[in-house]
């Protein structure tokens, strides 16, 4: 690593460089000084604001360059996935042409948080924010980062705001109870100043008490140990719903018991009647065992397989029915609910497209939304009104690629050809061909597709 003086002197050389407009000699500086300290914030956001202002005066890359370099970098992501070293060249490569992709500098945050990177991830995972509040898996980066850097009240705003958006992530949800066990662990550091690690543990079952609390150890008898202390405190508040949703979530997430889950999650919505995502909860455990039951079944190959797979579609259909009308601007409950109405068969097209007419309204549900309505218009056999949401699909990706595209234009050439459209068809058919010649059935249905025009 290059020592603080040399990475100053570029510094100043670069922001010289911009002063005078000289954009790509400043970008290869900061660049370089990167390269020698991963970790320099300063320079990380000095690099994007530097590529932003070029091509606000200069211009940038057009739509269709962007797509190419797109493509390239999610294959290259895709095949590096877990060679952090080659991410972070993949991706500080691609932000100089698209600084706003937001999801990249998510990947490069990440990448750069697997090296120990913490400084420099967190950074990374700043912008990404700035750019899309709703990138769960940065906002996920951040909060590690910050939690490494012992910025706990810092990691526990971030993951308040985001929470928001994700009310059911179970990892934001881990993350929750890790930072409020190290916000108390460094609360007891505090106390005793400067007195050092054996004067906040006194003795042993101190030591595993907080080990507990930290997430540390997780034996059947740690775990047991733990609910006990929890039945304790609900002895000494019996009204708290927040002691048995606890309860709960110990044999939902880590014991994967969830009929005895399911009856601490009901005792928590008893005591909170009017909480709806307790009452989601005590669904969830039902739909867990009713997946378990399918998975057994489907092992032994149990002719009881499709009433399985019906049972737990209606009973999904039940539950974010409930879930919708508990909370009808959650789009995201509004999508689910439309993707389990589209499973449902013909009688249901109808409400599935209305669920997703709603949900499309949603940034981060558009494109998906747009493909379902698509879907289900083609069940129906509006295969012009179909063809127009595969069409806004597309769109609204505002030049998505990789496996997304090929999905949208899949679809797309399937309606056109079940339409009787099949010079449109074969053209689209070919197109995909020309991207993953592999992809799906799409070589035989071309083939078909062709015998048909003649």
């Amino acid at each position: 690593m290059a020592g603080p003086s040399q990475v100053d002197q570029l510094y100043k050389r670069a922001e010289d460089a911009f002063g005078k407009r000289n954009y790509d000699y400043a970008r290869d500086l900061f660049k370089q000084i990167l390269t020698l300290d991963p970790d320099h914030v300063q320079t990380r956001k000095a690099l994007r604001a530097t590529i932003l202002k070029k091509y606000q005066e200069l211009g940038g890359p057009g739509k269709f360059t962007l797509m190419t370099k797109s493509a390239g970098a999610s294959a290259s992501i895709a095949m590096n996935k877990n060679k952090p070293d080659k991410l972070v060249e993949i991706c500080q490569n691609y932000l100089i042409d698209d600084p706003n992709s937001s999801k990249v500098r998510g990947v490069l945050a990440g990448a750069l948080m697997d090296l120990n990177r913490f400084a420099g991830a967190s950074a990374e995972a700043e912008m990404a924010l700035e750019t899309d509040a709703h990138n769960i898996a940065a906002a996920k980066v951040l909060v590690g980062c910050y939690q490494k850097l012992g910025k706990i009240k810092e990691a526990q705003e971030i993951l308040e705001k985001v929470s928001r958006h994700a009310p059911e992530d179970r990892d934001l949800e881990r993350l929750q109870r890790d930072l409020a066990a190290q916000a108390t662990m460094n609360k007891g550091f505090e106390d005793t100043k400067d007195k050092g690690f054996r004067a906040v543990i006194k003795d042993q079952a101190q030591a595993a008490d907080l080990e507990k609390a930290s997430h540390l150890i997780k034996s059947d008898a740690d775990i047991q140990v733990q609910i006990e202390k929890l039945e304790a405190e609900m002895g000494e508040n019996p009204t708290d719903p927040k002691i048995p949703k606890k309860i709960g979530d110990i044999y939902f997430e880590i014991k994967k018991d969830f009929k005895t889950a399911r009856d601490w999650y009901h005792k928590a919505s008893q005591l909170a009647p009017q909480d709806s995502v307790l009452r989601d909860k005590v669904d969830d455990c039902m739909l867990k065992t009713l997946d378990v039951q399918i998975e057994s079944a489907s092992r032994a190959s149990d002719p009881k397989l499709g009433e399985l797979r019906t049972n737990r579609l209606r009973f999904a259909i039940q539950t974010f029915e409930r879930r919708v009308h508990d909370r009808p601007t959650d789009m995201g409950l509004r999508f689910e609910l439309g993707k389990y109405f589209l499973q449902s068969g013909p009688t249901y097209m109808d409400k599935a497209i209305a669920e997703f007419q709603q949900s499309v309204k949603d940034p981060k549900k558009k494109v998906d939304s747009h493909i379902f309505l698509g879907q289900a218009f083609q069940k129906k056999k509006m295969f012009d009104m179909a063809d127009g949401q595969y069409q806004k699909a597309e769109e609204a990706g505002g030049g998505i690629l990789g496996e997304k595209i090929l999905y949208i234009w899949y679809y797309r050439a399937c309606n056109l050809a079940e339409s009787g459209q099949f010079p449109k068809a074969l053209e689209l058919g070919k197109k995909i061909m020309e991207e993953k010649i592999d992809y799906k059935d799409i070589s035989a249905r071309v083939d078909r597709w062709q015998l048909n025009q003649a």
